[in-house]
């Protein structure tokens, strides 16, 4: 992984978990698109979330960023993780019967995943 992807990663995950206060799970508001930025609307990120919902994350994250490759050839590798992370969380904080750290967990582990397959898109 680049040296600007492994620090976008830790700052990512730092505002993402780090929102809110420090003893509950909480996922952060997505800001408006701008321009140049994917431009998906908000029942466009339920439908996202809903597919991470279930198992076979690896599987789904593969799908979810060649979708959106293919709808904005020009997307960044920082938007698609923003979008998708912010997509993913939501999920995992509807998931009965797990601790706000085993939340956590989950949703490092899905972006150390996302950041993975980026990386090797690059290669």
């Amino acid at each position: 992984m680049s040296t600007t992807k492994a620090i976008f990663g830790a700052a990512t995950l730092a505002l993402l978990l780090g929102s809110g206060q420090a003893w509950a799970f909480e996922c952060p508001r997505l800001e408006k698109p701008s321009p140049g930025v994917l431009q998906e609307t908000q029942q466009n990120q339920e439908t996202m979330s809903e597919m991470f919902a279930g198992g076979d994350i690896e599987d789904k994250i593969g799908v979810a960023v060649a979708e959106l490759q293919r709808k904005y050839p020009g997307a960044t590798d920082a938007e698609l993780a923003n979008y998708l992370i912010g997509a993913y969380c939501p999920a995992v904080g509807r998931m009965p019967n797990l601790t706000d750290q085993q939340r956590t967990a989950k949703v490092e582990h899905f972006a150390a995943t996302l950041f993975e397959l980026l990386s090797e898109q690059k290669l």
